[in-house]
């Protein structure tokens, strides 16, 4: 239970502040416990930030397999799930976390940090492609194969969490618009 609470309580300070500025006194202040009482639970901050990983990983497969399962109705939810990624990090200490460490993990955790993100995009990505295949835009007629709709919307996550991350929520819905519309066009054309 403990160790839950210190995750919890990690998850949102790393989300907030980031690694580097959040400190271990902060997390047991508010769990409620003495920093000492954490290394019962976890050896280091570097243990504790690694144990989220996992967590949030099975999170987001769980949520995109939720979001997009192909059939007729692929389309809206291929944008449903776009659309969702600006409500999910305004009302989510995890989505926050998620992108900031995607873009900036700490510099000493790097490679096992950008190991397990490669290995969760890689998994969205086969989930997405399972899903477009299973949908009608599968008979493309149009040079607009299955693995090229996936890479084009998975290229289109990429830029809309960049463009949430670093340039606000404004900025992320005209792009988002813009992506969208181009990603339409070319799905309707297989139509």
């Amino acid at each position: 239970m403990t160790a839950l609470k210190l995750q919890n309580a990690a998850l949102m300070r790393f989300a907030v502040q980031g690694f580097n500025a959040t400190t271990m006194n902060e997390i047991a202040s508010d769990v409620g416990i003495k920093k000492a009482s954490i290394y019962a639970h976890f050896s280091s901050k570097d243990d504790l930030f690694l144990s989220l990983l996992p967590i949030l990983m099975e999170e987001e497969y769980q949520y995109i397999q939720t979001m997009i399962s192909g059939g007729d109705q692929i389309e809206s939810q291929l944008l449903a799930y776009l659309t969702n990624i600006n409500i999910r990090f305004e009302e989510s200490y995890h989505m926050r976390f998620w992108l900031r460490i995607l873009f900036a993990p700490p510099v000493h955790l790097h490679d096992e940090v950008v190991a397990l993100m490669r290995q969760l995009m890689d998994d969205i990505e086969l989930w997405i492609e399972a899903a477009i295949a299973a949908s009608p835009l599968a008979n493309s007629s149009r040079n607009l194969d299955v693995k090229t709709l996936t890479s084009s919307y998975v290229a289109m996550i990429d830029s809309l969490h960049t463009e949430l991350l670093f340039a606000g929520p404004e900025k992320y819905q005209t792009r988002l618009t813009a992506v969208w519309r181009l990603f339409e066009t070319a799905i309707k054309s297989i139509e």
